[in-house]
């Protein structure tokens, strides 16, 4: 009977230790930073988000924040490192802006660079490729012309 529960306790050890859903320690861990930012929809820079399935990269997160004005004309604060084995240096999400989507992958000087072929849509959900997460989305509030990116 002992030998029963000593098994039964490694086995759950185990299978929980290989959860690949478990956000700290699977496949769609990233890591915690601080994200608080303030975008002018006003200013200069940020004036074609008033149009919808416009975007803009921001500073902050892990790899970058992509701010899309979503066809569904909603905004939403997406972080640019792919959830699909997020510690590679290649994992970081790019716009695929002819085919209107989020690709993993990296830009060089001969053009994209696949990394896991998972593939996104603007508002952050996969569509395509090994990832089964979706991509990591911070909090947007609204105040007159001014959004808040927080987390």
């Amino acid at each position: 009977m002992k030998k029963l529960i000593l098994i039964l306790l490694f086995s759950g050890f185990f299978a929980s230790s290989c959860d690949t859903d478990n956000p700290y320690t699977g496949e769609c861990f990233i890591p915690e930073v601080s994200v608080n930012a303030v975008v002018n929809l006003s200013l200069p820079e940020y004036f074609k988000l008033q149009n919808i399935g416009e975007f803009v990269f921001l500073e902050g997160g892990n790899r970058g924040i992509f701010l899309i004005h979503n066809y569904d004309d909603r905004y939403y604060a997406l972080e640019r490192t792919c959830p699909y084995q997020s510690d590679e240096e290649c994992a970081k999400i790019q716009v695929d802006s002819t085919s209107l989507f989020l690709k993993c992958g990296t830009l060089a000087d001969t053009g994209f660079v696949e990394c896991c072929a998972s593939k996104y849509q603007f508002d952050g959900t996969v569509f395509e490729g090994p990832s089964r997460c979706n991509l990591k989305f911070y909090q947007i509030s609204t105040q007159g012309s001014n959004l808040y990116i927080s987390n």
